[in-house]
């Protein structure tokens, strides 16, 4: 099956389109008729500190449900991780989070792809809605927490596209009262950076939000810049009486010098230079302009709720994004380097892509009981509609020097452009979700959903493939709790996702199918406050679309893959001054069958060690109220540079460090990424950009100040 998308730009609509879907109602869920009122409540106050704990995840897994309770493995990064580590960038999101890497972020577009439990994943989501990644450059100014499940996700998401896992990044919404903050930020390498998040109360159970941003940075990077904006205005209406009605929008805006893939995947790729661009350039060929993209991402989500009694509720919801990108971009041709210096690079020139989408949900939540037996209950449909597509682009080459950036070889036109290439998919699923409390101690979960995909392939406005599958994705999980404080939990899951991409023959592709066996332990080791996590994994993988080895713009399927690991976290505050969050991974990710890997291979960026650390200390009571310490390290040990395997990247330690300053209304922070300036690579994406490794960024500075009102 298959599931794409493209379109054209049509923001001043967004908000009409986002109102329309209202009749295409969609349902998120809740165990009590009050949490219409409270989830404004925890989710407005950019001000409110979790201690980096949370005790639900209700826009991940539909239901108010304690994680506690569930079986599965889900890590909740909270607004206030991200203010004291700095956070600017979507790639720095989930680096306290056990068995998740960021990978590749498209050239710089801040799309970014994360490695989650050894399978890269680019669709996560967006407020429970399917955010289809590489397009959709999107600022974290309006993230209020960050969710992430691991594990197949086709239960509840059947046309997310995940194996691994999800991230479904949480936006702010608007709530009762009045606040506001502003912020600058100045840094290394020409950061300038301004933000904006206002909320107002109105009469009536009115609320609106506004959060913006507008960001310049020149980077580490040579010839490589960016500046983006966002605006991301919301509103909501509550009757105090368990019905309400919210609106969010976001439009975003970034244009690129350059599409900075980092450094060529050589062998000696250690020898080349950290910063050089290795593309094409603006000035070297006259007439002839450099590597660039613009990109636009526009998004409306309409969310109603109402409750029906003390213990039935229904939600619906719709969405509405458009994404557009207009690039030009270099490839290296790894594949015809022999060594030396010379390596040729594809430049692909006048690539105008889009997608656009859209989503509804419909849900109906309860508890009841059988006898002596509670249950939870989500019922629910849901539809998405997703087309992708892009002209062709006109393809030339060029031969760069890799030890020195002034040749200039000639630069050769090699195809023209090609015809309009879109993907078009559907997918209707129904499920149905069921908590089972069989006794005080002991809950089952079971969780089945069918799909019908339909997906079709068109070639200069010509259908030229068709196709369609229906999937049935169960899940099911058993917790038992000795203790009030204590969860062991285990889950079998399958799941089946759409495969939508530009194949290098008119066809379109069977859905990836994930299946996972997990067990796992859930502690509570300080009562409301610091919890830890341990589960270990066992995941295969088929179907899997990966690049072509012949063109890096074209996709196919291979065949399967498997993962196994452990993971470990924890969170919270030690006492009221002190807060952690810790995680290690283990990770054994390999080829199992193939047409065209070697089978045993490890799969590429996927160590398998990994761990991170990160703590704030703030001075409560002494002279030094209001000051505020904080350090983290991060480990990556050896990985994979490449699939087929041909030579490893080695491990690293990343130091980051904080200090920072509260006085009433103003806050004052340092961030420092890199303290040591280790150098390292990140890798590129494991599955589509294998052809490139991205420079960890170099020692850099920046610092925040904020004022709330």
């Amino acid at each position: 099956m298959k599931f794409e998308c493209n379109g054209t730009k049509v923001h001043p609509l967004l908000i009409a389109l986002g109102i329309a879907f209202s009749s295409n109602v969609s349902i998120a869920w809740s165990a009590d008729a009050t949490v219409p009122q409270e989830l404004p409540t925890v989710l407005v106050r950019a001000d409110v500190d979790s201690g980096y704990q949370a005790a639900v995840a209700e826009s991940t897994s539909r239901t108010s449900i304690p994680l506690k309770d569930l079986p599965a493995s889900i890590q909740v990064v909270p607004h206030g991780l991200l203010r004291d580590r700095g956070v600017t960038r979507t790639d720095q999101l989930l680096d306290n989070v056990s068995g998740v890497l960021a990978e590749s972020n498209y050239g710089g577009n801040g799309a970014t792809f994360f490695n989650i439990r050894g399978f890269s994943e680019n669709n996560g989501l967006r407020d429970g809605f399917r955010n289809y990644g590489y397009l959709a450059f999107r600022d974290v100014q309006n993230i209020e927490q960050v969710e992430v499940f691991k594990g197949p996700a086709g239960a509840l998401y059947g046309g997310v596209g995940a194996v691994g896992g999800y991230v479904n990044t949480v936006s702010k919404r608007p709530g009762p009262g009045s606040f506001g903050e502003v912020g600058l930020t100045l840094g290394s390498y020409g950061l300038r950076r301004s933000t904006l998040d206002v909320n107002q109360g109105l009469d009536n159970g009115l609320s609106v939000r506004l959060n913006g941003a507008y960001e310049k940075n020149s980077t580490f990077r040579d010839n490589v810049g960016y500046d983006s904006w966002s605006f991301a205005p919301a509103i909501s209406w509550n009757n105090g009486r368990g019905t309400s009605l919210t609106l969010l929008t976001e439009l975003n805006h970034l244009n690129r010098d350059g599409f900075d893939f980092g450094v060529p995947n050589l062998p000696n790729y250690a020898t080349l230079s950290r910063t050089r661009y290795f593309g094409l350039r603006d000035g070297v060929y006259p007439g002839v302009a450099g590597d660039f993209a613009k990109n636009d991402t526009e998004a409306a989500t309409l969310i109603f709720e109402h409750a029906l009694n003390a213990q039935w509720k229904v939600r619906a919801a719709a969405h509405y994004s458009h994404a557009h990108q207009l690039s030009q971009q270099s490839f290296p041709d790894n594949g015809s380097y022999t060594g030396g210096n010379l390596l040729d690079v594809s430049v692909y020139s006048g690539a105008n892509e889009a997608s656009r989408q859209y989503s509804a949900q419909a849900d109906l939540l309860g508890n009841f009981t059988t006898g002596a037996v509670k249950h939870s209950l989500l019922a629910g449909i849901d539809y998405g509609y997703l087309k992708q597509g892009g002209a062709g682009s006109a393809v030339s080459q060029l031969t760069l020097d890799l030890s020195n950036p002034n040749y200039v070889s000639p630069l050769v036109a090699a195809s023209a452009s090609g015809p309009y290439h879109q993907a078009q998919g559907k997918d209707l699923g129904v499920y149905f979700q069921d908590l089972i409390d069989v006794t005080s101690q002991v809950k089952l979960h079971i969780c089945l959903r069918g799909d019908r995909f339909e997906n079709r392939e068109l070639l200069g406005g010509s259908e030229v493939a068709r196709g369609s599958q229906n999937a049935f994705s169960p899940r099911i999980g058993l917790v038992w709790q000795p203790t009030d404080s204590t969860s062991l939990f285990t889950d079998w899951s399958r799941s089946h996702a759409p495969n939508i991409a530009h194949g290098v023959t008119s066809s379109t592709y069977d859905a990836e199918l994930g299946e996972q066996v997990e067990v796992g332990l859930k502690q509570e080791l300080i009562k409301n406050r610091l919890s830890a996590t341990l589960a270990a994994f066992d995941l295969k993988r088929t179907n899997i679309l990966t690049s072509d080895p012949l063109d890096p713009t074209r996709q196919v399927l291979t065949g399967k893959q498997a993962s196994r690991g452990v993971e470990f976290d924890i969170a919270g505050p030690i006492t009221p001054a002190w807060k952690l969050i810790a995680a290690y991974t283990y990770t054994d990710a390999t080829v199992k069958s193939d047409t065209n890997l070697p089978v045993g291979d490890t799969l590429s960026n996927v160590p398998r060690h990994h761990a991170s650390f990160w703590n704030t200390y703030e001075f409560q009571e002494t002279a030094l109220k209001g000051l505020g310490v904080g350090a983290g390290i991060y480990y990556v040990g050896e990985r994979e540079a490449s699939l087929p395997n041909t030579y490893k990247l080695p491990g690293y330690v990343r130091t980051d460090a904080s200090l920072s300053y509260q006085s009433g209304a103003w806050r004052t922070q340092l961030n420092v990424i890199n303290l040591f300036d280790r150098k390292y690579y990140t890798g590129g994406l494991a599955s589509v950009f294998n052809y490139t490794l991205d420079p960890g960024r170099p020692q850099s500075a920046q610092l925040t100040v904020t004022y709330r009102f």
